[in-house]
């Protein structure tokens, strides 16, 4: 994570990041996308440094530290990078508890970003991955 901003607008058509976890050595992501007013969750693999990278970003909390508290996490679709052509990239998180909301950068790997963008572009459910139960 390296800087923050304030973000005014809401987080309309971004994907909401849910969960990170390990399962059977191998690591997941998972992302709810809307598309024309629908919503599905997805499962999604990534290597180990991006299971990191979204631990990191479910584990920020930068308002109310009260317990209870809900946060949401949200790809905004900006990423850049520190160097032409190397690794990390840098990702752009709408994070939001109730009223409040901002946007930090984080680290992650150029396949997460991808997966992330994939999502966000998405046009219909039917050529995307097996979604979860909701």
């Amino acid at each position: 994570m390296r800087h923050n901003k304030q973000v005014r607008g809401t987080n309309q058509g971004m994907p909401e990041i849910l969960n990170a976890y390990g399962r059977d050595g191998l690591y997941f992501g998972v992302v709810r996308a809307t598309v024309s007013s629908n919503a599905a969750s997805f499962e999604f693999g990534v290597e180990y440094q991006g299971y990191i990278a979204l631990k990191q970003i479910l584990q920020t909390r930068p308002f109310d530290l009260s317990p209870g508290t809900a946060y949401r996490y949200f790809f905004t679709g900006s990423y850049g990078r520190k160097k032409l052509n190397a690794e990390p990239v840098t990702i752009h998180i709408r994070i939001e508890q109730n009223e409040a909301a901002k946007t930090l950068d984080f680290d992650c790997p150029t396949s997460l970003a991808s997966n992330l963008r994939w999502f966000l572009e998405l046009t219909d459910f039917e050529s995307a991955l097996k979604r979860l139960p909701e």
